[in-house]
C-alpha cells in the first residue's frame, strides 16, 4: 500500500515538472546553449532547440559573443543552432538590437523591429534553417563595423525563432513565436565615457489618521545611462524629516546591467516618515563596471535631492478642534460673567482686559524675538561662508580645476563634500566631489584644503544633461561631521564665470599661498584615491572626483574679496535647508502679526480707559 502511494506521488510530481518545463521558452538569454521547448504533437515528444557560440567545426564554451574592434573592421564568427527533439525543425535565424527591459533585464527586439545598431551590422550565412532531430547546424556570420560608428559599447544578439499556430481553449487560433538567442557585446575603440544620471525624482507622502503618528512615502526615479559604456549601479535612498530624523526605506535593487542610452525606473517605499511639512529625499547612485568587464576610472557618484510636502493633516485637524473648543469655552465664560455685571461696570473691565491682553502679546513677542536673536546670530555665524580659490582663474570647459580653501575645516570635521550650482545644474547642486574623509586631500600652507576635480566642467554639464555653460557657477565645499552626519560645520564658496561657450574667467581668488614643490612621484593630473569601506550609505563611498596627488592652487597673492559674491550667497541659500528657512520666515511673520495685533489691542484698551468717566461725574 505504501509502495503504491509512493509511486502515485512520484507520478504526480513528474507530471507537474513536465507541465512547468514548456514555460521556460521566452525572450533571448545570455546562457549558451539556450533551449526553447514546446509540447510535441502526439507521441513525438517535445520540441526543444537552442543556440550557442561556435567555432567553424564544433560549438565552443563561450557564454556570449564579445568583440573589441575599430571603426571599419570586420569580424567573422559562427553560431550553432541545436535541435534537441526527435523531429526536424525549420527555424528562422536573424540578428537584432538589444535593449534593457523595465525590470533591468537584457532582451532582444523581435524580428519585425528595424535594427539600427549591432543587429543591422550582422550578416548571416543563412536565415532559414532545417535542423534534423538530435543534431545541430553551424551558421557562419560576419559583423562589419561602420566607419562612422561612435566609440563605446554596442549590443545586440542572434536569435533562432520557431513560429507556430496554436488553438486555445475557446477554439481561437493564436500565433506563438518562441525565441532563443545569444548576446553580442561589441566595444568600439575610442574615448569611453561611463556615466549615469538620475531623473524624475518624485516622492509622494501617504498620511496617517494618528495625529502623533508617522506616515509612509513612495519614492520613484529613473536611472539613465547617458554614457557610452554599459554599467551596473548600486543605489541608496534616504528620507529625512525637517528635524533630521531618518525614515526606514526599503533598499532598492541594484541594477545589474544598463545599456548605453537605456533607462530603468525605480520605485521604493519608506515607512516611519514624520510629517514635518517639508521633508527631504536623497538618492545616491554609484556606477560600477558590469561583472566581467574591465575596471574603469573612478566613476562619478550621482546624487539627487528633492523636498516634498508631508503635511500633518491629522495634527492640524486636532489643533483646529482644540482651538474651536477653547474659543467656545471663553465665549461662554464671558457670557456668564456678563450676565451678572451691570453695563457701566462692563466697559472698564473690558478695557482693562484688552489692555492686559495686548501688553501680554507684546511682551511674549518681544521675549521670543530676544530669545531667538542669539540663535539666529549663531546660525548666521555658522553659515558664514569662507573663501574658496578656483584655479586656474581663467580657463576652458575642458581644463581641470582645483579648489583651495582659505582656511582649514573646524576641528570636528571628519568628511568633506563639494557641489557646483548654476544655470543647467539641479537646484540643489551637482556633486563634484563625493563624501570623502578629510585626510583624502592635501593641505596648503595655512591649513586649507587643496581639492582637485577629476572631471572638467564639460563633463559635469554632460552628466547633468546639458551642453552649453553660461553665466556664473559657484562651488561649495562643506565640512561635515561624518559620513552619515551631513551637518555642515563650515562652507567655503568660490565661483567662475563663463563669458563664451567654452571659456571662463573671473575665477575666485583668495589669499592662499601655493604649497611647496611637488612631491616625488606626484602626477600632473589628479589621481583619484581609493577610499575603503564605501558604498554602504547614501553619502559614503569613494570620492567622485577626489585626488590625493593633484597640483594645488597657484600663488596669486590677491586679497580675499570683502564678502562672498552674490552668486555664492545665492548658492549657499539653495544648499541650505529650505524647509528650515521657510519655517523661520513663517515664524517671524507670525511673531510680527502677533506683535501688531497685541499693540492694536493694547491701544484700544488704553483709549477705552481714557474715555472712562471720572468717579463722581
Amino acid at each position: 500500500m505504501i509502495t503504491t502511494s509512493a509511486r502515485r506521488i512520484a507520478a504526480v510530481l513528474a507530471a507537474c515538472l513536465l507541465a512547468v518545463l514548456p514555460a521556460a521558452a521566452g525572450a533571448a538569454s545570455a546562457a549558451a546553449p539556450v533551449p526553447a521547448t514546446r509540447p510535441g504533437d502526439g507521441g513525438a515528444g517535445r520540441t526543444t532547440f537552442g543556440v550557442q557560440p561556435s567555432a567553424a567545426k564544433k560549438p565552443d564554451a563561450r557564454p556570449h559573443f564579445s568583440y573589441g574592434a575599430t571603426p571599419g573592421a570586420a569580424v567573422t564568427d559562427h553560431i550553432a543552432v541545436h535541435n534537441y527533439s526527435k523531429k526536424p525543425l525549420t527555424l528562422r535565424v536573424y540578428a537584432g538590437d538589444a535593449f534593457t527591459t523595465a525590470d533591468g533585464g537584457f532582451d532582444l527586439f523581435a524580428a519585425n523591429h528595424k535594427s539600427t545598431d549591432v543587429g543591422s551590422w550582422v550578416k548571416l550565412g543563412k536565415n532559414v534553417l532545417s535542423v534534423p532531430g538530435r543534431s545541430h547546424v553551424i551558421v557562419p556570420f560576419t559583423l562589419t563595423v561602420p566607419r562612422n560608428v561612435t566609440p563605446g559599447d554596442h549590443t545586440g544578439g542572434i536569435v533562432a525563432s520557431l513560429s507556430a499556430v496554436r488553438t486555445d481553449k475557446k477554439g481561437s487560433k493564436v500565433a506563438v513565436d518562441q525565441r532563443v538567442g545569444a548576446r553580442i557585446y561589441l566595444r568600439v575603440a575610442g574615448k569611453l565615457e561611463p556615466r549615469l544620471t538620475v531623473e524624475g525624482l518624485h516622492t509622494t507622502y501617504h498620511g496617517t489618521a494618528n495625529p502623533f503618528g508617522t506616515g509612509s512615502a513612495t519614492v520613484t526615479y529613473t536611472v539613465r545611462n547617458t554614457g557610452n559604456v554599459r554599467l551596473a549601479a548600486r543605489q541608496a535612498v534616504r528620507v529625512r524629516d525637517l528635524f533630521g530624523g531618518a525614515a526606514k526605506v526599503a533598499a532598492p535593487r541594484d541594477v545589474p546591467e544598463l545599456l548605453p542610452g537605456d533607462a530603468v525606473k525605480i520605485t521604493t517605499s519608506a515607512t516611519g516618515v514624520l510629517p514635518a511639512m517639508r521633508d527631504t529625499t536623497t538618492v545616491t547612485v554609484d556606477p560600477r563596471p558590469v561583472r566581467g568587464d574591465i575596471k574603469h576610472r573612478v566613476l562619478p557618484r550621482v546624487t539627487r535631492v528633492e523636498n516634498f510636502w508631508a503635511v500633518p493633516w491629522a495634527m492640524l485637524a486636532l489643533l483646529l478642534v482644540a482651538a474651536g473648543a477653547l474659543t467656545l469655552l471663553l465665549v461662554r465664560r464671558r457670557q456668564r460673567c456678563g450676565a451678572g455685571t451691570s453695563a457701566p461696570e462692563l466697559r472698564p473691565a473690558a478695557a482693562r482686559s484688552k489692555q492686559a491682553v495686548g501688553l501680554a502679546a507684546i511682551l511674549l513677542t518681544a521675549g521670543a524675538v530676544v530669545a531667538g536673536a542669539p540663535a539666529d546670530a549663531r546660525a548666521a555665524e555658522a553659515a558664514e561662508s569662507g573663501g574658496l580659490a578656483v584655479s586656474p582663474a581663467r580657463g576652458s570647459d575642458a581644463q581641470p580645476i582645483t579648489l583651495s580653501s582659505a582656511a582649514p575645516c573646524p576641528g570636528k570635521t571628519a568628511n568633506v563634500i563639494a557641489r557646483v550650482t548654476g544655470a543647467g545644474f539641479p537646484r540643489g547642486g551637482q556633486i563634484v566631489v563625493g563624501n570623502a574623509p578629510l585626510a583624502t586631500y592635501p593641505k596648503v600652507p595655512g591649513g586649507g584644503l587643496s581639492i582637485p576635480l577629476t572631471y572638467t566642467m564639460r563633463d559635469y554639464a554632460s552628466t547633468a544633461g546639458f551642453t552649453t555653460l553660461r553665466g556664473t557657477y559657484t562651488f561649495t565645499v562643506s565640512c561635515l561631521k561624518g559620513a552619515f552626519d551631513l551637518t555642515s560645520l563650515r562652507d567655503f564658496t568660490g565661483s567662475l564665470k563663463f563669458t563664451a561657450k567654452d571659456a571662463y574667467r573671473d575665477g575666485t581668488r583668495v589669499a592662499v599661498k601655493a604649497p611647496d614643490a611637488k612631491a616625488p612621484g606626484q602626477s600632473e593630473q589628479p589621481v583619484p584615491p581609493t577610499v575603503s569601506g564605501g558604498g554602504t550609505g547614501a553619502e559614503t563611498g569613494s570620492a567622485a572626483g577626489a585626488g590625493a596627488g593633484a597640483p594645488s592652487a597657484p600663488a596669486n597673492g590677491s586679497a580675499a574679496p570683502a564678502g562672498a559674491p552674490a552668486a555664492a550667497t545665492e548658492a549657499a541659500a539653495q544648499d541650505s535647508n529650505t524647509a528650515l528657512v521657510a519655517w523661520s520666515v513663517g515664524g517671524f511673520a507670525a511673531a510680527l502679526l502677533a506683535l501688531l495685533v497685541g499693540a492694536a489691542h493694547w491701544a484700544r484698551g488704553r483709549r477705552a480707559r481714557a474715555a472712562e468717566p471720572e468717579p463722581g461725574d
